[in-house]
């Protein structure tokens, strides 16, 4: 059958080479944050319609649909044959190439709508982000006859001990039963990423998560939520009277919590100053409270939750907007989200660039009630093996209110400027080795 294009391969870097030249049955690319996992998974899917019989079908799979749409349809579209692109199946979500093999894209979200397809290979992208069912799902559909082996190849960023590392355990864990474990660190994939786009992310990330997100470590959380040092994160400043000043709340009759917070006179870092943990408090009581004060309060952040209505057919966010004071609040789902605020805290007082904390304490609060910050600072504990922090009642609600704060006031605008990076144009290297189209 004649030549329908001549298609340049890339030049992989080392991790990704043993990933693309693996001949083991699983292999797991594990790697940081623009490692190039996606690159790889491509150019390994299509040399895997290569190396199968004509005809062979394989399958892609993202945690959902949009993440096929925004993430591996656009690497698909670069980095194929223009010919195969141009096939691309709205309905069915499939391209076709010229020997007559099929690439489908399918969703994670319902592993068992996949349980009636029959594949020579199958690409699962970003695993951590799907549920263990898609794993026993996907290994039972791998049996088409096909001249090349079956192969099922994981890329993703680890997230902790979950199913994906019991599955692939660590490079060299399991390799003698067919399982192949590759790591790469952001670092190795740095001449394809913008300038200063890893150190955007040091900025960004605490040490425990950087290990995770740049270096493709698999990190367990457990004990302490904040690596909070009172003998380094607590100062003595001052202030004028009208100084500028924010705050975090968090809502609810028995313990509401709401932090104070400036910014250092001399130093880039916020300070929480002073605090309110009242009990058996009404929202109406918590407002004169904090109006008590004197603040020249310039943003008060809340939970979305206090915009929901009461019996009483009014809103916690209403009775503080009608007391003069200026609560806030965002939807997005990903700042409301516990992990993304408490990563937020632990960047800002542990930075992974080894810059010094821009999250302080006053030394005021050391001497505070028990719920107060400081003591929850050094309280607040992960619940078992998760990502998830114990609700104790005691030590959640101050925490609760200084990440309120932190989500919305540097969690934003940080993690915006990051992203606006990362959609620059990536560099690409290539070298002359080509391979056929049949």
């Amino acid at each position: 059958m004649a030549t329908a294009e001549r298609w340049q391969f890339g030049e992989p870097h080392e991790a990704q080479a043993k990933v693309l030249m693996s001949p083991h049955r699983f292999v797991y690319y594990r790697g940081g944050l623009g490692a190039g996992k996606t690159w790889t998974g491509c150019q390994w899917a299509a040399a895997n319609v290569l190396l199968h019989s004509a005809g062979a079908t394989g399958v892609i799979i993202s945690p959902t649909y949009s993440m096929l749409d925004d993430v591996i349809r656009p690497q698909i579209e670069e980095l194929w044959p223009r010919q195969v692109v141009a096939t691309w199946h709205g309905t069915e979500r499939s391209y076709t190439w010229s020997n007559g093999s099929k690439v489908l894209l399918r969703s994670a979200e319902r592993p068992g709508r996949l349980r009636g397809i029959q594949v020579a290979w199958a690409w699962l992208d970003e695993p951590a982000e799907m549920k263990a069912e898609i794993w026993t799902t996907i290994t039972g559909r791998i049996r088409s006859k096909t001249r090349w082996i079956h192969q099922i190849l994981l890329t993703g960023t680890p997230s902790g001990y979950n199913w994906v590392h019991d599955a692939f355990g660590n490079p060299g864990d399991r390799l003698d039963e067919g399982v192949h474990v590759v790591k790469a660190s952001t670092e190795q994939n740095a001449d394809n990423l913008p300038e200063g786009y890893i150190d955007s992310l040091r900025g960004l990330y605490s040490a425990r998560l950087a290990a995770q997100e740049l270096s493709g470590e698999v990190v367990h959380l457990e004990g302490q939520v904040f690596d909070y040092k009172p003998g380094q994160h607590v100062v003595d400043c001052n202030w004028q009277q009208d100084a500028e000043t924010y705050a975090g709340l968090d809502f609810g009759y028995r313990s509401p919590a709401v932090v104070f917070f400036r910014r250092h006179p001399e130093r880039d870092a916020w300070v929480a100053f002073d605090e309110l943990m009242p009990n058996d408090t009404t929202t109406e009581q918590l407002a004169d409270r904090i109006l008590a004060k004197g603040y020249n309060l310039a943003e008060v952040w809340c939970d979305p939750a206090g915009k929901q209505a009461t019996t009483a057919g009014r809103t916690d966010v209403d009775v503080l907007r009608r007391a003069g004071i200026p609560a806030r609040y965002r939807t997005s789902s990903k700042v409301r989200r516990i992990a993304f605020g408490l990563e937020v805290m632990r960047a800002a007082m542990d930075p992974a660039d080894g810059s010094p904390p821009r999250f302080l304490v006053h030394e005021r609060l050391t001497k505070g009630s028990k719920r107060g910050l400081h003591r929850s600072l050094l309280s607040y504990r992960f619940k078992g093996n998760t990502e998830a922090p114990e609700k104790d009642n005691v030590h959640d609600h101050a925490c609760d209110a200084a990440r309120y704060f932190w989500a919305n006031m540097d969690g934003v605008s940080r993690r915006t400027v990051a992203h606006e990076q990362q959609q620059q144009p990536v560099a690409r290297r290539f070298d002359g080795r080509r391979l056929n189209v049949f």
